[in-house]
């Protein structure tokens, strides 16, 4: 039976019968998020002064960041590519211990912050700028400096979530009480979503930024796709086609990367690249 949900413009379809779930698709880890970079060793050296990345050679081949157990992959552009708060994508963020202290010692470094510390019940949240205008949340709640979740923004947060679990076999946690649906985590990855912020005033949350009436594309913004991996994508892509999701690229071999992979087109435009690769830490990679 289809079912359809207009959110952002953007007609998007699914098949209930043919739905995914972990009990089918028990393998999915989270792999990379790719930035659009004018200058790749500036993006790495931040990456790794401030949230304490690696530098690696991703697959002997290209320089990439490891962050806990998943890699940020830089693409160098000429111009620098846009980065208004107008896609399905919020941010990326860390976790911090001290907000305050935290706060001082990266604008002491020189960190360029959107949003500076706030208190939010007993916890603190920041939002930095990355080189190319990411923007990265520190939040305390999580009392670590690892890299621990994806921001995304929807129309309709609980048919997005469920999307994701559905699509990419991500089991869904118990609803909330007031019935908010929410994912287990991916890895060390949590991903969550707000709801579209589309009138005046805006969510506190979101002060500073625009409403978004229309979502764009993430591709070829700063932050231009986020990237999940099985260990084998043919049946990944043959289920997703006869699913009805939308096929941006069909499966072909990134050179420079050493993979095969596939790009779909999520809720709210953000592009989601599928990568066939072994699981951390059985992956094989390097440092320099």
């Amino acid at each position: 039976m289809k079912r359809a949900l207009l959110a952002g413009g953007v007609l998007a379809v699914w098949i209930g019968a043919t739905q995914f779930s972990a009990a089918t698709i028990n393998d999915v880890h989270f792999h990379h998020f790719h930035l659009n970079v004018v200058d790749p060793q500036r993006s790495s050296t931040f990456y790794q002064q401030i949230f304490g990345g690696v530098p690696v050679k991703f697959a002997g081949r290209t320089d990439a960041i490891f962050t806990e157990r998943s890699f940020i992959l830089f693409n160098k552009v000429a111009q620098p590519a846009a980065w208004a708060l107008e896609t399905g994508i919020w941010h990326l963020g860390w976790g911090g211990v001290d907000g305050p202290r935290e706060f001082n010692t990266l604008t002491g470094k020189g960190v360029e912050f959107q949003k500076p510390v706030t208190a939010l019940g007993n916890n603190y949240y920041m939002y930095a700028f990355g080189p190319d205008k990411e923007v990265l949340e520190v939040w305390t709640g999580f009392q670590n400096h690892r890299y621990g979740h994806i921001h995304l923004v929807a129309a309709d947060t609980n048919a997005t979530l469920k999307w994701y679990s559905d699509t990419l076999g991500i089991a869904l946690r118990s609803p909330a009480a007031n019935g908010n649906l929410a994912l287990q985590n991916v890895d060390n990855v949590a991903i969550n979503a707000i709801r579209q912020p589309s009138t005046t005033p805006v969510p506190a949350l979101w002060e500073g930024n625009a409403p978004i009436t229309a979502f764009q594309p993430t591709k070829g913004r700063a932050v231009d796709h986020i990237a999940f991996s099985y260990r084998k994508i043919q049946p990944i892509f043959d289920r997703m086609k006869k699913a009805g999701v939308t096929i941006a690229e069909p499966i072909t071999l990134k050179q420079e990367f050493g993979f095969k992979s596939f790009f779909i087109t999520g809720p709210e435009n953000v592009l989601i690249e599928i990568v066939e690769a072994k699981p951390i830490p059985d992956a094989s990679w390097e440092e320099k």
